[in-house]
């Protein structure tokens, strides 16, 4: 009897909760502009959501009785934005302490999920300025930093959040101290090569292990033992997971492209200046860019300007880019003003499609979750934003925020 009453209950609260209600419910988005991000703009158009997914996209669209209806006349359908290097969902347990770093030099096995907090009240402010995908790392304070999560805003479980685990491996090409090791920049790269090539004998030694099966070896010191530290940049090696480097001048561009060519990783540069010189062979290599330096100072000797005609030029030069606010810590959770960057390169150039494309798709791509995320298109996830205007227009506004085919309230503690 107990059993019962308590199904009964589930199913009571479950039903009245919205959270549950429309993620198996239709949604019709009806007659607005869309922009798909990878083709044309497509007016007076319908898209009909079921089961999180976009499933049809066109005019006059039947939806089923009982679907919830969204009248877009007169306004604009985008692609939810993708925020990189963000320290979304790791805070908001009262007392627990800053989850956004760990000491020590080598941490590599750090993996943020550890720390995802899905009340955290940043990720209803963060996808209630139209960003419903983000990237949260570990931490950047250390050469060798940990591991990052790609999630989606919307979640009552950690895990219901995460659409790629092991999204990238973070180092800080700038990450020396006067107070630890490494204190200079080659001490920086020392280390990291040290540690790679520690990871390559440890490879060989685990598949020698494995082939052997130890042959009945008595010893207990010969045996093979698990380094946590070297298996996560197991996947680094092998082109499973990307190497993400933090520079901060030309000198750390340098270095993270010596690395990257010497261990044949697969590279992302996360640049906040000094980018432009290396633009050409950043396109020349296949190497995408984080640009993280439009509303940085520029230098004492380089245009007032540099920075907001930067992502005009790596566009020019056919570089793979997104966009960043720049910060860590508190800066790294005001990920709602994403669009800020490229409003500005607009202004100095940037052409707006392009501008639109650094904040959805292009992320989305240099994540690998482009057929997922970061465009409108049948069969993706129906992470969508209903717009007044253009993202990269100050005045626009949002309507309506879907993530993962749910639409979410448009409330946060800002609200």
């Amino acid at each position: 009897m107990n059993r019962k009453i308590f199904i009964l209950l589930a199913a009571v609260l479950f039903g009245l909760n919205p959270a549950f209600s429309q993620s198996s419910q239709q949604i019709l988005i009806k007659n607005g502009t869309i922009v798909p991000v990878k083709g044309a703009q497509i007016q007076k158009a319908d898209i009909l959501i079921e089961a999180g997914k976009i499933i049809k996209i066109g005019r006059d669209l039947e939806p089923s009785p009982s679907a919830h209806i969204i009248d877009a006349s007169g306004k604009y359908v985008y692609p939810g934005m993708v925020a990189l290097m963000t320290a979304v969902g790791v805070t908001g347990y009262p007392g627990a302490g800053n989850d956004m770093n760990e000491s020590g030099v080598s941490t590599p096995q750090m993996d943020p999920f550890d720390a995802i907090n899905p009340e955290d009240p940043c990720i209803a402010v963060t996808r209630l300025g139209g960003v419903t995908t983000v990237m949260t790392v570990s931490g950047t304070r250390s050469p060798i930093n940990g591991k990052s999560v790609l999630m989606n805003l919307d979640g009552r479980l950690a895990q219901d959040l995460v659409i790629k685990r092991y999204a990238a491996q973070i180092f800080n090409m700038g990450a020396k101290s006067e107070s630890r090791y490494p204190s200079t920049l080659p001490g920086v790269v020392s280390l990291i090569e040290e540690k790679l090539n520690k990871a390559k004998q440890y490879a060989r030694k685990k598949e020698g292990a494995g082939g052997e099966k130890q042959e009945g070896r008595e010893n207990e010191s010969s045996r093979f033992s698990i380094d946590l530290e070297m298996e996560a940049l197991l996947p680094v090696l092998k082109g499973e997971a990307p190497a993400l480097f933090i520079t901060n001048d030309e000198v750390t561009i340098r270095n993270a492209l010596k690395i990257i060519d010497e261990f044949g990783l697969k590279g992302i540069i996360r640049a906040s200046r000094g980018i432009l010189k290396y633009a050409e062979i950043l396109s020349e290599k296949n190497i995408p860019v984080i640009w993280a330096g439009t509303t940085g100072i520029p230098g004492r000797w380089e245009p007032f300007d540099l920075n907001y005609h930067t992502a005009a030029v790596l566009a020019e030069k056919g570089v793979l880019f997104a966009f960043d606010l720049g910060g860590w810590g508190a800066d790294g959770r005001n990920v709602r003003n994403l669009p800020v960057p490229a409003s500005l390169s607009v202004a100095y150039g940037l052409d707006e499609e392009e501008a639109i494309k650094a904040l959805t798709i292009n992320p989305a791509k240099i994540m690998g979750v482009d057929d997922k995320v970061g465009s409108i298109e049948e069969g993706k996830t129906a992470n969508l934003v209903v717009w007044s205007g253009s993202p990269v227009q100050m005045r626009s506004r949002i309507y309506h925020v879907i993530i993962n085919g749910k639409i979410v309230p448009m409330e946060s503690i800002q609200t």
